[in-house]
């Protein structure tokens, strides 16, 4: 459910960590270049939209729901539970509870991002410029 986004060209110190988006490689290569000490370039993308639903888990919800209603309801001398399942009703809650997630989400138009690459391609080291260093400390 996760959208991807569109490729960019991305500037790092190192090739490890990137810093800034670009929209093209010369530009990309232009602040390796000469507002940095050369550096790394790469062509990436990333997460275009996260699903926030993915991170709904049923097994979780039901047993805090189970320690929250067991304190409220329970028998305090017994080991009744108090919210019953089977694995197949936790599954459907997870489908439905997920599908009610995404519609609001939707309904919001909420867009949430991550900062890791989806993919990347392209990479490579970008000297630093003629000259530059020397102008720099002027």
């Amino acid at each position: 459910m996760t959208e991807q986004s569109e490729w960019k060209w991305w500037v790092g110190h190192d090739d490890e960590r990137y810093h800034t988006e670009c929209d093209t490689r010369d530009e990309a290569v232009r602040i390796a270049s000469e507002e940095q000490d050369g550096g790394y370039i790469i062509e990436a993308t990333q997460n275009g939209n996260i699903a926030v639903s993915q991170y709904f888990d049923g097994d979780y919800f039901l047993e805090h729901a189970e320690d929250r209603g067991f304190a409220d309801f329970g028998d305090p001398e017994g080991d009744s539970c108090i919210f019953p399942t089977t694995p197949d009703q936790i599954i459907d809650l997870e489908k439905m509870v997920r599908s009610t997630i995404d519609a609001w989400q939707k309904k919001h138009g909420l867009t949430f991002n991550g900062w890791r690459f989806t993919a990347s391609r392209n990479q490579e080291y970008i000297p630093e410029k003629d000259g530059h260093a020397a102008e720099g400390g002027k």
